[in-house]
């Protein structure tokens, strides 16, 4: 039986993963960071270990001790929205894991990243895009990140970093009292009319399971329908059966959305094509 590592795994998308995973029939376990995390994934059949990501002892001990075919990293630090947190977690967390990997002789390894990184452009970024490199402030920060976790994960021989639309479905700031919800729901909304692609959390999920199937490479997981922030703000309104305050301001040239063609030219496919089906009903 194939053993699978999972880093956030009491994370947003870590819960319903080790779930799916187990029910692949894959032996799957958990790294989080508390007993009280340690607790939920073996009350959910998920071997635990505790750890902090950013000790490597912790990291190297959990994953001497399983043994994993796979290591799959969906560490975030987004609690607190804090952009220089997550980005360290990324950078260090993302080097202490590959190098417990390699100690190891762990050859496969898979990281969550993000698909709206990319320098500016008229058209959708694809993979070839390079990352914002001249970001300033807490962009930069974030594409640091980005950066960071990617460059370490790729020197594992056969890796594959997942590029995430904007996540949306329960839990998720688009889902029922999230912060973007409420913010509809309170009477003021300020955003752009730059371009946005989604990706439902249950596709975001699914899609982690297919690509452990996929050649080594980067990839953007995003659905078909990419879409204007005002378009989908109007839409959103709607669905929600509220009239809010729009401010919409002009969108930076990087808020250009995201290509999927090299995912589907892998086999991928999504539950949600469009945010519309996904978003609809509100949950």
């Amino acid at each position: 039986m194939t053993k699978i590592f999972v880093t956030g795994a009491t994370g947003l998308i870590g819960t319903k993963l080790t779930q799916r995973l187990l029910e692949e029939d894959y032996q799957v376990a958990g790294f989080t960071t508390s007993q009280q995390g340690k607790a939920k994934l073996i009350d959910n059949g998920v071997e635990a270990y505790i750890g902090d990501i950013l000790k490597y002892d912790t990291v190297e001990a959990a994953i001497a001790d399983f043994q994993p075919d796979i290591i799959m990293n969906e560490i975030t630090d987004l609690k607190n929205v804090d952009m220089a947190a997550n980005t360290t977690v990324r950078i260090e967390g993302t080097k202490y894991l590959v190098e417990a990997a390699l100690k190891h002789g762990i050859k496969h390894m898979q990281s969550q990243s993000i698909a709206f990184t990319y320098e500016g452009g008229n058209t959708l970024a694809t993979e070839d895009t390079p990352l914002d490199y001249n970001a300033t402030g807490d962009r930069k920060i974030t594409v640091d990140g980005v950066e960071g976790l990617e460059r370490e994960t790729a020197r594992i021989e056969n890796y594959v970093v997942l590029r995430y639309g904007l996540l949306y479905g329960p839990g998720t700031w688009y889902g029922k009292d999230g912060m973007i919800y409420n913010s509809f729901i309170e009477g003021t909304v300020t955003m752009t009319d730059g371009i946005q692609s989604f990706i439902h959390i249950d596709d975001a999920v699914e899609v982690a399971i297919q690509a452990l199937n996929f050649e080594s490479g980067i990839y953007n997981i995003v659905d078909d329908e990419p879409v204007k922030g005002d378009v989908w703000a109007e839409w959103y309104a709607g669905l929600l059966n509220v009239n809010p305050e729009i401010n919409i301001q002009t969108s930076e040239s990087h808020e250009r959305g995201a290509d999927n063609t090299k995912f589907k030219n892998q086999g991928g496919k999504l539950i949600y094509p469009s945010w519309k089906q996904g978003m609809n009903p509100i949950k």
